[in-house]
């Protein structure tokens, strides 16, 4: 089987406690709901004005997590500097729970948003 992995357009950053989602389990995408993350997003910038890239944190940088979008952002050096987001990569760890009470720790590529995928039931 072969399946390609995007990212819509409209998809936020990092996914919040609640969220309904379609979760990878023993091979197959199954519905599951959100409890608990542990919230990592990398943040690729180009710094306005040096045209050059850098990887933070999102707790270091102010404005919309969006690409393309133009935010405030703490550099390495501790400046603040003008920038625009290149990429988003979120590595956070989320746990989520199946229909059946099953938790289960998975990485954001193991998920995707309700309606995204064929919803199949596992129990």
């Amino acid at each position: 089987m072969f399946v390609l992995a995007f990212q819509v357009a409209d998809e936020p950053a990092y996914l919040t406690v609640g969220t309904d989602v379609s979760a990878k389990y023993r091979g197959a995408f199954c519905e599951a709901k959100i409890k608990t993350v542990k919230r990592m997003v990398k943040v690729k910038v180009t710094l306005k004005g040096e045209s050059t890239s850098q990887v933070v944190q999102d707790d270091q940088v102010k404005g919309s997590l969006r690409v393309g979008s133009t935010v405030e952002v703490k550099t390495s050096e501790g400046l603040c500097s003008e920038a625009v987001i290149s990429k988003l990569t979120d590595a956070s760890l989320y746990t989520v729970v199946f229909d059946d009470g099953d938790e289960k720790t998975l990485r954001r590529t193991s998920l995707c948003l309700k309606g995204e995928r064929l919803w199949i039931s596992c129990r």
